[in-house]
């Protein structure tokens, strides 16, 4: 480790953690070359996957009525779940948030994949359209833009605001929900 200007040596089949972050050097000491591999944890999501199950296992207690003792405030949610006015300066601790937001979005996709032919064709074609009409009215906005000149930002901010309208909110958002998720930008 350079930080700490200290020498560590491993032995064939040894293995070292090293701290997010510090900076260190490998060096062969032996006659013949040398091999050595990297596996990267990402320390912040296996934390929040124990804690996800920890959560679970312990609401799922509370289901079947094994858990004896009463819940703190904070993981009341839990068994009631969350509602649209909780706000986020409610006494729910974000790790239960965000359980309970990633438990909502996994039953919606489920309802999703087991939707009728129907349903899935609808959503298919409603997604559809609204990129086609993006595509027609951005061409449009460009067009314009270059045959007669920029209009006011104002202007312009309201037909690119509604270029980009989507279908009211159901659930076609789902899909960019679950690619935030990946960052855990919510905590």
């Amino acid at each position: 480790m350079v930080d700490e200007k200290k020498n560590y040596s491993l032995q064939p089949g040894e293995k070292m953690q090293i701290p997010a972050g510090a900076y260190h050097k490998v060096y062969t000491v032996s006659e013949g070359p040398s091999c050595y591999m990297y596996i990267y944890v990402n320390t912040t999501e296996a934390e929040l996957q124990k804690n996800f199950t920890k959560l679970s296992e312990l609401q799922e207690k509370v289901r079947n009525g094994t858990e004896t003792e009463p819940l703190p405030p904070e993981l009341q949610p839990l068994i009631t779940g969350l509602d649209d006015q909780d706000s986020d300066n409610s006494v729910i601790d974000p790790v239960v948030r965000l359980f309970l937001k990633r438990q909502k979005r996994m039953q919606e996709v489920k309802k999703r994949r087991e939707a009728s032919l129907i349903e899935r064709f609808q959503r298919f074609s409603s997604k559809k359209y609204y990129s086609i009409k993006r595509g027609f009215l951005m061409t449009a906005i460009a067009l314009r833009n270059l045959a007669v000149g920029l209009p006011p930002l104002e202007q312009l901010t309201r037909e690119v605001a509604y270029a980009n309208m989507k279908e009211p909110e159901t659930e076609t958002s789902q899909d960019e929900h679950l690619k935030e998720e990946v960052g855990h930008g919510e905590l």
